[in-house]
């Protein structure tokens, strides 16, 4: 990663820094985006073209301070694909934190080294704050889908210590752990449904953990939209807890995701369609699970 991004990106997480509280409540805006390497199958690399025209969108939008990409950055995860990522990112002139997909680990050392957390052995899975918000950035690749161990430790430790202390929880994860066949979502087509493990430890473990939270929860991932038996996007609220996702590579329904949140700590939406008029989506609450 080129040496000015590094030092953008650490001066970013020092100014979010884990372990200090933060009284301003300055607005502010982030986007999220989800399989980013775009369409299977190709030899592109680099994000996919439709979301690199985005740039300078991004850039505009107000209040516009960093992104999150929500797995499957890479096809192919080798030097040469996460070197024209840095490229890219650079480009783009934001501080972004990547969680990994499973094409993003398939060399999981290499990605480890690069965009691990470097307090922590380099684990690739951590969290920040951003005025009264509390940001988890999971790796669902480590236990096949299920938040389990040490990574399971983290996530408990990290809601504990900010309970009381923070408006709203957001969760990016790449897989839609949360899928499951006994679920209001058995209908949503997911990337590859073939590589839908069984069973998870959402429903027993980590969705009681949530539910106990007295902040609102925001539960973000981005393994849809890669084709077009995939559903594009999702949005469902329950009680405390809000869960969506989204991505890109079908070339008809590609999007992208843009956070929002004012100085009352208000959270709004607005999905952005990479392919015809930006907002034909219209608003991602009025989303209906299939």
């Amino acid at each position: 990663m080129n040496k000015y991004l590094i030092l953008f990106v650490l001066i970013f997480i020092i100014s979010c820094n884990s372990e200090s509280e933060h009284t301003y409540v300055e607005p502010y805006s982030f986007f999220v985006a989800g399989h980013t390497y775009g369409k299977p199958g190709t030899n592109t690399i680099g994000f996919h073209p439709p979301f690199k025209n985005e740039f300078d969108s991004i850039k505009s939008y107000p209040k516009m301070s960093f992104g999150i990409l929500t797995g499957d950055i890479v096809q192919h995860s080798n030097e040469e694909s996460w070197d024209a990522i840095d490229i890219d990112i650079e480009e783009l002139g934001l501080p972004v934190f990547l969680v990994p997909g499973n094409h993003d680990i398939y060399d999981n050392d290499l990605f480890a080294q690069k965009y691990g957390d470097p307090e922590h052995n380099n684990r690739t899975y951590r969290y920040f704050l951003r005025n009264k918000e509390l940001f988890v950035l999971l790796d669902a690749n480590i236990d096949n889908w299920s938040i389990s161990g040490d990574q399971l430790s983290f996530l408990q430790q990290a809601l504990e210590l900010h309970r009381g202390r923070v408006n709203s929880v957001f969760i990016f994860v790449h897989q839609l752990i949360w899928w499951d066949d006994d679920s209001v979502f058995d209908s949503v087509v997911t990337n590859w449904p073939p590589y839908t493990p069984d069973t998870t430890n959402f429903w027993g473990t980590i969705e009681p953990l949530l539910q106990d939270y007295a902040s609102q929860v925001y539960l973000i991932a981005g393994d849809l939209g890669a084709n077009k038996p995939a559903e594009p996007y999702l949005y469902y609220k329950k009680d405390n807890i809000t869960y969506m996702a989204g991505g890109m590579g079908s070339g008809i329904n590609d999007n992208y995701l843009i956070v929002s949140i004012n100085e009352q700590g208000q959270v709004s939406f607005d999905l952005i369609a990479l392919q015809g008029e930006r907002n034909r989506f219209g608003k991602l609450e009025d989303y209906v699970l299939p």
